[in-house]
């Protein structure tokens, strides 16, 4: 295990775990993990990525800019875009530039919207394909959201195990994380994407959205619905494991090679 640094075009620098297992192949796995989280995702990324390695990939997993270990930003869209670019463009250096996305959340919506070149095939659990209404007064206390009106920005704190203390939003974070478009996410996407929803996708809506778009959907695209899962609470998540592990082998197989060059 590696623990790594990444230089975005920025100057951001970003933290994360690098594992190339000496009985890998020449494919790897690239996390992209959800909003206000870290590269562990509460420890759901932690076993996926166990699994992919049981099957022959390396795996990366980093904190976005704004999150977990990595450098201070306001957390917007395009920095994190950036991020994930700058985070395959690192395993592609490495001599890994055949690559899985494996996205969470609003971690599948900067996938969907960065499109890293090496990325062969698209993992997404729990997509936004759609606009969502939020109330943010009942997210945001009133002195957060008084000083995003008068600054354009606030902080909040994060009391996970993290050793970040606070992240910062602005205005932009909030249109960034409801004002998604099916046409603008998937027009012109030619990974092979499979889609997992839960139960409480469902209910939210999220399902219905990934529905509708799915004539979008590259070609050989799948959708999942693992009905008694809810992913945001940790239930059933590792029903995730076998459908993520499945698609990898069938879209980006695996090829043995010597590890000389990483």
């Amino acid at each position: 295990m590696s623990e790594i640094l990444i230089d975005t075009p920025r100057g951001v620098c970003l933290a994360g775990t690098f594992i190339d297992p000496v009985d890998t192949g020449d494919a790897a796995v690239v996390f992209s993990h959800p909003f206000l989280s870290d590269r562990h995702s509460s420890g759901h990324f932690d076993r996926l990525a166990r699994a992919y390695r049981a099957a022959g990939y390396a795996t990366l997993a980093f904190d976005y800019s704004g999150h977990g270990a990595s450098g201070d930003e306001i957390i917007t869209l395009d920095a994190l875009i950036e991020d994930l670019r700058a985070a395959s463009g690192w395993l592609a250096d490495r001599g890994l530039p055949r690559q899985v996305l494996h996205a969470h959340s609003f971690g599948a919506t900067v996938a969907l919207a960065a499109r890293p070149m090496q990325a062969q095939a698209l993992v997404l659990s729990s997509p936004a394909i759609g606009p969502v209404s939020y109330d943010w007064t009942e997210i945001f206390s009133d002195i957060q959201l008084s000083d995003l009106e008068r600054y354009g920005a606030t902080t909040i704190p994060d009391d996970s195990p993290s050793v970040r203390r606070q992240f910062t939003i602005s205005k932009q974070t909030l249109i960034d994380l409801s004002m998604n478009e099916a046409d603008r996410l998937l027009d012109g996407l030619e990974a092979p994407t499979l889609i997992v929803h839960d139960g409480a996708d469902a209910e939210s809506g999220l399902l219905e959205m990934t529905q509708e778009a799915f004539a979008l959907l590259p070609n050989g695209s799948r959708v999942e619905v693992v009905a008694d899962a809810v992913f945001g609470l940790g239930e059933g998540v590792e029903r995730l494991d076998a459908h993520a592990v499945a698609w990898a082998l069938q879209w980006v197989p695996i090829a043995r090679e010597t590890q000389s060059m990483r």
